[in-house]
């Protein structure tokens, strides 16, 4: 059968629009895919932002999950603002995807095939924090004290950075599938100078053959009784990794925003 040579018009994604940043931190250009509500042209609304890491793999997606949220008043309308490198394929595999330099605080012990790999996730968060925030605050209907961080796999290690690093940045994290031992040390720094951690926390992964670590965290962040951080931790489906990052988006929406 021969090839079509028909051009068909691509399908866009409703409600989106795209802006670009160029980061003086991290020396990168940055595409910034943004989700408006519906009704965002006709309101005067201010809106949660929902910060969604790997938005080249993760923003379309996200889209979709959150206005099935919206239907059934899960959770309120939102922004969304989804950092992204317009690729897919990382350095290892002919790409420019740097989001293992950028969500990693430390490279990935070998034999990962990231161990050679810098580790940037410090100015990631300065980009965040000094850049990325004040430009969508800047731009865009926000409400300043709801925002929300999703992070899966290497994500997951940015958004756990992000939490015991710059407490109070976001208020609500949506931590799946990722996790490093080293976090254990961050973690007992973080508990030896701080009495409280603000924040709605969602952690979720997928069934191991031991422990699962972000569960070994819920027990101890439980044991620090700070009292003003709440959490909610659950196992996701065990078909593989790959397939828990719309589950874990989902759930830990619902989660963070329940009343």
């Amino acid at each position: 059968m021969a090839a079509s040579t028909t051009q068909y018009p691509s399908v866009p994604i409703a409600c989106s629009e795209l802006r670009c940043i160029r980061s003086s931190i991290v020396g990168q250009d940055y595409q910034v895919k943004i989700r408006l509500p519906e009704k965002y042209a006709t309101t005067t609304d201010f809106y949660p932002v929902l910060y969604l890491l790997d938005g080249d793999h993760a923003f379309a997606m996200a889209t979709d999950i959150v206005q099935y949220l919206i239907y059934d008043e899960y959770i309120p309308d939102m922004i969304i603002a989804s950092p992204a490198y317009g690729v897919k394929r990382d350095p290892l595999y002919g790409g420019t995807n740097m989001r293992m330099r950028d969500f990693l605080p430390f490279p990935l012990l070998p034999p990962s095939r990231y161990a050679d790999m810098p580790a940037h996730a410090d100015q990631y968060l300065q980009f965040f924090e000094r850049e990325l925030i004040p430009f969508v605050e800047a731009e865009y209907r926000v409400a300043r004290d709801n925002r929300t961080i999703w992070g899966y796999s290497a994500g997951a290690f940015f958004a756990l950075y992000a939490l015991f690093q710059t407490p109070g940045l976001f208020q609500k994290y949506i931590v799946v599938d990722g996790f490093d031992e080293r976090y254990w040390g961050m973690e007992r720094e973080f508990a030896a100078h701080h009495a409280d951690l603000p924040a709605r926390l969602f952690m979720s992964e997928g069934p191991g053959e031991n422990e699962p670590p972000l569960a070994t965290l819920r027990d101890r962040l439980a044991g620090r009784n700070y009292p003003s951080l709440r959490f909610e931790y659950t196992l996701l489906n065990d078909i593989g990794h790959f397939a828990v990052p719309a589950e874990g988006l989902t759930k830990g929406l619902v989660s963070v925003f329940r009343k």
